[in-house]
């Protein structure tokens, strides 16, 4: 049986026809239409991911450094314009230029005048046994449709074993400088305004200290451990209903404050508690008498 041999050439020659035809294919089909749209996305390429990260990454520094910029030029607004400044710091204006000179001449004489009733600016309480829980603030405001919150003129005085009182008021007038400090309570047949009641124990003994406080309190952060460190003990004791108890006297030029606080005296369980009213003044304040 014969068979034909091929060459030997012929071989080589086809086996490289086959190759060429095979890469002549591969970039036809890598250029044709159907080909081009199943190649990846762009982003989904690495140096697609990686310049797709790059801009997101930068987006994200420049809202953060914004916010941060503006976050700066609230807090300047609202610590200058927006300031919440204290007058506590501020020097007391003299309204009274030229009277030191006019009564010291000796040519003016001054006219009686009756001693002055000075309520205190403010009196609040403080708590030993809660010493950081805040003194009570607005205790009868009260809300009006019309006018909006009502703070009445009343001021509270409140002493027991757990509760002190603390009394700060400012001399204002000139040529009244000598001052005294009572505390008055309503007697048996008063009349009490309001609701609240009045509570008293005859036998009570109360101490008077005098705090060293040389600027306005502010009831709003005062408490037990907050409040001006005591100066002095002035007085020590028992009160009478229906009259004035005069507590102590003392110098006040004018502009002066002036501090005390009352607690129950050593060993005494004691007790008072009176509100003031528009019409009454009961409790703890002062007088100021002529020194001119």
């Amino acid at each position: 049986m014969s068979s034909e041999r091929i060459p030997h050439d012929e071989h080589i020659a086809l086996l490289h026809n086959g190759e060429n035809g095979s890469q002549d294919f591969d970039e036809e089909y890598l250029h044709h239409p159907a080909a081009s749209k199943r190649q990846r996305p762009a982003w989904y390429r690495p140096e697609g991911r990686s310049s797709t990260l790059t801009w997101v990454l930068a987006l994200i520094v420049i809202v953060a450094a914004t916010d941060g910029i503006a976050l700066l030029y609230m807090s300047r607004i609202m610590n200058t314009v927006y300031a919440d400044l204290s007058t506590d710091e501020l020097d007391f204006a003299n309204p009274y230029h030229g009277l030191d000179t006019l009564y010291g001449s000796g040519k003016i004489k001054s006219s009686k005048i009756d001693p002055i009733q000075n309520i205190p600016r403010d009196v609040a309480q403080v708590f030993p046994d809660r010493p950081k829980e805040l003194a009570p603030v607005g205790e009868h405001d009260l809300f009006n449709k019309v006018f909006g919150t009502l703070s009445p003129h009343e001021k509270h005085l409140s002493v027991s074993p757990n509760v002190h009182t603390i009394a700060q008021v400012r001399a204002l007038d000139y040529g009244m400088e000598e001052c005294s400090l009572v505390i008055q309570l309503p007697g048996s047949g008063d009349r009490i305004e309001g609701n609240e009641p009045f509570r008293f124990n005859q036998l009570s003994v109360f101490d008077v200290y005098r705090l060293d406080a040389p600027k306005p309190l502010d009831v709003r952060k005062l408490s037990y451990s907050t409040k001006p460190p005591v100066k002095e003990r002035v007085a020590s004791l028992t009160l009478k209903g229906g009259e004035e108890n005069l507590v102590t006297t003392f110098p006040c030029p004018w502009g002066t404050l002036h501090t005390f606080e009352v607690v129950c005296g050593e060993d005494s369980d004691c007790l008072v508690d009176i509100w003031s009213s528009q019409n009454t003044t009961y409790g703890i304040y002062m007088y100021q008498h002529q020194t001119i």
